[in-house]
């Protein structure tokens, strides 16, 4: 056989045979007295062993070593080693590329059903919508405002499902609903306050927020995202709470969670 048809035969191309000939990959035949490389059956199965081990990942220095081990000339233990680094490779590849398959056909089933893309869990997206069809301007502002935030949370980590779920509870828990409203509605008043003059403002979102949340029992929502890891995200307070005056009603509100004393008689 001559270059080109070893080439065809093993899927492959004579400018790849030369790569593994210059590579010691695969041995040159004797050329007989008119110059051509003959090649046979030996050569053939060894360059068809190069695409398979190649196909499989193999780089072409791993394959070497293959080649090597069978004679005795290499170390079994560097071998595996090899082969272990690429399973574990291949691996954690299949998993990013199955959690890309997931996303993406969320994403389509959202597109088909006329619904926005995004991040959240369809039921917290959909009691957003349900919401703010009921709102006023300054209570979507805030609506919109908080589904930012936890979508924030949502692409930045591993947030459980818990949070999810207080938030679906707060939107549509009828008896909920009212107060979350008024909460929404102190929430803007405070934007844009000087913390200063506004201290009767702020500690009394503050107990509203506090309120919502032990109604709500957000005591276990909190236990669950403790130590929620971010992927290098840093999700400051000043990230997630811009505004100061709106800032120091989240503090006082967490501090009056914390500390029974601070509760109102």
């Amino acid at each position: 056989m001559r270059i080109s048809e070893i080439a065809a035969a093993a899927g492959t191309t004579p400018r790849a045979v030369r790569h593994y000939h210059r590579l010691g990959l695969l041995p040159e035949p004797v050329r007989p007295d008119n110059g051509y490389r003959d090649y046979g059956m030996a050569e053939l199965t060894r360059l068809m062993r190069i695409r398979w081990l190649a196909g499989n990942g193999l780089p072409l220095g791993a394959v070497a070593a293959v080649f090597a081990n069978e004679h005795g000339a290499s170390d079994t233990e560097d071998l595996r080693a090899d082969l272990a680094a690429l399973h574990e490779e291949i691996t954690q590849r299949i998993t990013q590329l199955t959690r890309k398959q997931e996303g993406v056909a969320r994403m389509l089933a959202a597109v088909d059903a006329g619904r926005r893309l995004t991040a959240l869990p369809d039921e917290v997206a959909d009691a957003f919508d349900r919401a703010r069809e009921h709102a006023d301007e300054a209570e979507r502002a805030a609506l919109d405002q908080e589904r930012d935030m936890l979508e924030m949370f949502s692409l930045s980590g591993d947030t459980p499902a818990e949070m999810f779920t207080w938030f679906t509870r707060a939107l549509d828990d009828p008896a909920a609903r009212t107060d979350y409203r008024r909460l929404l509605r102190g929430w803007e008043r405070l934007h844009g306050r000087p913390v200063a003059q506004s201290a009767e403002l702020i500690e009394q979102l503050a107990q509203d927020i506090a309120g919502q949340l032990r109604r709500l029992d957000f005591a276990g929502v909190a236990a669950a995202t403790a130590n929620i890891p971010h992927d290098g995200l840093s999700l400051s307070e000043d990230t997630l709470v811009p505004d100061p005056a709106q800032r120091q009603a989240v503090r006082r509100a967490m501090q009056l969670l914390t500390d029974t004393s601070g509760e109102p008689s």
